[in-house]
């Protein structure tokens, strides 16, 4: 950096606006450089420019299969696929509930998803994502991942003087490296661009850029057109211009929503997926009320699956506390009668299960999670987990003796 004359002498009050007045025109001109690009110069460009563009000979590029698919046949591991659909189609229950599986390496939909950090843009409600996260992490009795990251602030990417350079600059100051990117919504995040013309071109060109930076797939959420409900609203590039897109139709009068790949590129599309959902209690406001809010439950193939009789889908709590259950009667099973004249069965007794589970969540939490809140949390995740099991014929109980012991029905 070239400093003006005498600039060591100046007060610092003066060298640091200087310095404030210097960054924010870097800020500025990479602002704008991010939206255009670098424009050729009229002799052929600076070695700036030029350097941009590199020759590669075809025979010499190599295609890797395995890292083609962030959840195969959904979504890419690098590009902008569109997710679109009526408000209150529950599409951003979907994904929300998409991104928690990525960010822990958990399949999705029954297909295997590539675990990386994932940033949510809930530039439209931040406190409905709040709400919806929380009945997430209620269902399944932990946190989120602590590589699923949020932004509650609404970006301005689409208009020519955006906020795209401030938000790469953001994130790569946090030290994440986002492979999964929303941005829910478009409309949220148009800065006042217009939807159906430059707003939506410049708003695509930047996901593209986010894409390419992070080498991520970049989620924008959006909504369907007036007249037709078959397509994105707006602009024609949110056809063109995205690698994907899902278009989410609810069933009428149920918690029920059809997610249907359109567009896949390079690929075969008209995939369909039949994703369920369900209330679920998260606390009580201050008036002693139950507060809920949906989570999905469960996700079939097929767009036909919606009108089929419901298969029994077991919570990913009740799942873990049947793989404890299991492992702690291998460790410490021992013969019960289970009832007067009844079948000697293998049970376990309810303490033991108790701190095996305890123990699980505790490998899970965070090496800041506070002690007290943590000891809530582990008691009233069993205790949730064991009633759920019991309501759902899933476990048996039976006391004896001053103890409860625990088995499996045959």
């Amino acid at each position: 950096m070239t400093y003006p004359p005498g600039f060591h002498d100046w007060p610092l009050d003066r060298r640091n606006e200087y310095f404030k007045k210097a960054t924010a025109d870097y800020r500025e001109r990479e602002r704008a450089k991010a939206v255009r690009g670098a424009r050729p110069k009229p002799n052929g460009g600076d070695r700036e420019t030029r350097r941009k563009f590199v020759i590669h000979k075809a025979n010499e590029m190599t295609f890797l299969a395995e890292l083609e698919w962030l959840i195969k046949g959904v979504l890419p591991l690098q590009g902008v696929a569109l997710l679109f659909g009526e408000s209150q189609s529950f599409k951003s229950f979907c994904l929300l509930d998409l991104f928690a599986h990525v960010s822990a390496g958990e399949d999705w939909a029954g297909r295997k998803t590539i675990r990386v950090p994932v940033l949510y843009i809930a530039a439209e409600a931040p406190e409905s994502f709040a709400k919806r996260k929380t009945g997430i992490e209620t269902a399944n009795s932990e946190p989120l991942s602590d590589t699923f990251c949020v932004i509650t602030v609404a970006p301005n990417l689409g208009m020519e003087n955006n906020d795209l350079a401030d938000l790469i600059a953001a994130i790569d100051e946090s030290g994440v490296k986002p492979g999964l990117i929303a941005i829910d919504t478009v409309s949220a995040s148009l800065g006042g661009g217009d939807e159906n013309g430059t707003g939506t071109q410049i708003l695509l060109a930047n996901a593209r850029m986010l894409a390419n930076h992070f080498e991520a797939c970049v989620v924008p959420v959006h909504h369907p057109g007036l007249s037709e409900d078959k397509r994105p609203r707006g602009h024609s590039s949110l056809t063109g211009n995205v690698d994907v897109q899902i278009l989410a139709e609810r069933r009428k009068d149920d918690l029920v929503t059809t997610l249907t790949v359109k567009k896949l590129k390079d690929s075969p599309s008209g995939l369909s997926l039949t994703v369920h959902l369900s209330p679920i209690v998260i606390g009580q406001d201050q008036d002693g009320d139950e507060v809920s809010t949906l989570v999905v439950t469960r996700i079939e193939d097929g767009a036909g699956a919606a009108t089929a009789t419901p298969a029994k889908s077991i919570p990913r709590s009740q799942r873990l506390l049947m793989d404890v259950v299991l492992e702690a009667i291998d460790e410490a099973g021992e013969d019960f009668r289970s009832f007067p004249d009844g079948p000697i069965v293998r049970a376990v007794k309810d303490d033991f299960v108790r701190r095996r589970y305890y123990a699980r969540i505790a490998e899970r939490a965070g090496p800041d999670d506070d002690t007290k809140k943590l000891a809530n949390r582990q008691r009233q995740a069993f205790d949730r987990a064991i009633r759920d099991a019991l309501k759902a014929e899933e476990l048996i109980a039976r006391e004896s003796n001053g103890e409860r012991f625990l088995w499996l029905p045959s």
